[in-house]
C-alpha cells in the first residue's frame, strides 16, 4: 500500500492543490489551480472542495494507493484546530462563517465511491493559517532555511504572515504580534490588510486616477514593466508601504531576513527596492520565495506529519 496526501492552497481568488507522496514529493500531473469561488454560498463552496478532492484522487494512477490524509492552508480567522471557519468583513468564503469544515467535508466524502476505500485507518483532515505553512515549508525547503530568525510574509487579497525561529514558529512573545499576524495590526489609517494587499494596490490605483473598473493589477504589472511611468511609480509606493509595515516588526523581532510570497512576488522587479530602500536602516535580507504554493504543500505535508505522531503518542 502505498500512502498519499491532498494538500490545498487556499486564496481568495484560486485554490491550488496536488498530491504528494510518501516523501512529500509532488505527484507529476496532479499540480492544479481552481477559482476559489470564495463569494458563492455555503453549500457551493462545500460542494466545490469535495470535487476538487474527487478530482485529485481520480489523478492517482497507482492501484495500490491510500489517502491518508487532506491538509488545507487556510486563511484567517479560523480555529484551526477543530476546522471551523471564521473569516468575515474580508469579502471571501463569508458564507463559511461557523462552519465546521472537517466535519462537513467529512461527510460529503466519507460514503463516496471515489474515496470509501482509498481512505487509511488513521486518514485525517487538517487545517492551518496559509502563512504559517508556507513559513514552515519555506524553512524546510525554501529560502527561509537559510537563517536562523526569519519572518515570512505572503501578500495576495490579504497580508498574512509568520515569525520564524530556528524553523518554529513563534506565535506568543513579546517580540511578535499576538499568533505572529501582522494583517490587523495599525497602519497608517487602518490595519495592514487594507494596504499591503491586493486592495491596497487598487487603493494607490484609484488615487492616481486609474479605472480600477476595467484595469486589474496583472495589467498594471505589465504597464509597469512596459514603462508606464504611472504604472512604475505606483508599484514604487506599493513597496515603499511594505518596507514600512515591516519597520516595527523587523525592529522588535530582529530578523535575518524577510521571505516574501504571494502573488505580488511574480512583480518582485517592480517594487522589491523600493522596500529596500524602506527598510535600510536594518542589516535584513529580503528574499522572494521562487513558488509560494510549492513551499505551501511542503508545509501542509510536514503538519500531517506532526499531527499523525502527536495521535500516537
Amino acid at each position: 500500500m502505498n500512502r498519499y496526501t491532498i494538500v490545498f492552497d487556499v486564496g481568495g481568488l484560486f485554490i491550488k492543490t496536488a498530491v504528494l507522496n510518501e516523501r512529500g514529493q509532488m505527484v507529476p500531473d496532479t499540480y492544479m489551480i481552481y477559482p476559489a469561488r470564495s463569494k458563492e454560498s455555503k453549500e457551493v463552496i462545500l460542494g466545490h472542495f469535495a470535487a476538487m478532492i474527487r478530482d485529485q484522487t481520480n489523478r492517482i494512477m497507482d492501484r495500490h494507493f491510500r489517502i491518508d490524509g487532506i491538509g488545507f492552508a487556510f486563511p484567517g480567522p479560523f480555529d484551526y484546530e477543530r476546522g471551523i471557519c471564521y473569516i468575515k468583513g474580508v469579502d471571501k468564503f463569508e458564507s463559511l462563517y461557523g462552519v465546521n469544515l472537517r466535519d462537513e467535508l467529512t461527510r460529503r466524502i466519507r460514503d463516496e465511491s471515489f474515496f470509501r476505500h482509498k481512505r487509511t485507518p488513521d486518514f485525517c483532515i487538517v487545517f492551518e493559517n496559509d502563512a504559517n505553512l508556507f513559513a514552515l515549508g519555506e524553512y524546510a525547503a525554501g529560502k527561509a532555511g537559510r537563517y536562523r530568525k526569519a519572518i515570512c510574509i505572503t501578500i495576495g487579497t490579504g497580508a498574512g504572515s509568520a515569525f520564524l525561529e530556528n524553523g518554529a514558529l513563534v506565535k506568543d512573545r513579546p517580540d511578535v504580534p499576538p499568533n505572529g499576524w501582522v494583517y490587523n495590526q495599525p497602519f497608517r489609517e487602518s490595519i495592514v490588510d487594507d494596504y499591503i494587499s491586493k486592495r491596497g494596490i487598487l487603493r494607490l490605483m484609484k488615487q492616481a486616477g486609474l479605472d480600477t473598473a476595467n484595469l486589474d493589477v496583472k495589467q498594471l504589472a505589465e504597464m509597469a514593466t512596459g514603462g508606464d511611468a504611472t504604472a512604475i511609480g505606483i508599484f514604487r509606493q506599493f513597496g515603499t508601504m511594505i518596507g514600512e509595515m515591516l519597520v516595527p516588526f523587523v525592529r522588535s523581532f530582529q530578523p535575518e531576513a524577510v521571505v516574501i510570497g504571494g502573488q505580488i512576488a511574480k512583480s518582485q522587479h517592480l517594487f522589491l527596492d523600493s522596500t529596500r530602500e524602506a527598510l535600510r536602516e536594518f542589516s535584513v535580507a529580503l528574499e522572494v520565495s521562487d513558488e509560494t504554493s510549492i513551499s505551501t504543500f511542503v508545509g501542509v505535508s510536514q503538519l500531517l506529519k506532526l499531527y499523525r505522531n502527536a495521535a500516537k503518542s
